[in-house]
This record gives C-alpha cells, sequence and structure tokens, in this order.
C-alpha cells in the first residue's frame, strides 16, 4: 500500500522538489548579487559571475537587477 501511494504521489512530490530547488537557487542567487555588490564589483561583471556559476538565462540574471 505504501508502495502505491508513493506512486500515485510521484508527480507531485517531483512538483514540490523543484519549487524547492528553484527557491533556494534564487536564495543564492540573491546572496551572491548582494555580496559582490557590497564588493564594489560592477552589475556586468556579477550578472556574468551568476548567469555562468547558476547557469542562468539572461533574462533570468537581469531579473536580479531590477530596482
Amino acid at each position: 500500500m505504501c508502495q502505491a501511494l508513493l506512486e500515485i504521489m510521484e508527480p507531485e512530490i517531483n512538483q514540490i522538489k523543484q519549487e524547492v530547488t528553484k527557491e533556494v537557487t534564487r536564495k543564492d542567487v540573491a546572496i551572491t548579487v548582494k555580496t559582490l555588490r557590497d564588493l564594489g564589483q560592477p552589475e556586468d561583471f556579477i550578472r556574468e559571475i551568476i548567469i555562468k556559476n547558476f547557469e542562468l538565462p539572461p533574462a533570468d540574471a537581469d531579473s536580479f537587477f531590477a530596482d
């Protein structure tokens, strides 16, 4: 019965895992942006770093610079 329940719930569990992973990643990117800003790094450099290190599309990276 437990296995059957897991099979039924698997899509929902996977969706929740993806959402949690996205949220953690967004927090990590935000912390990285803030830290690099505090260290006086230019926005273009920070943008390149987060695109590379977090494998973000440029449009997603830009969302961290909207004021």
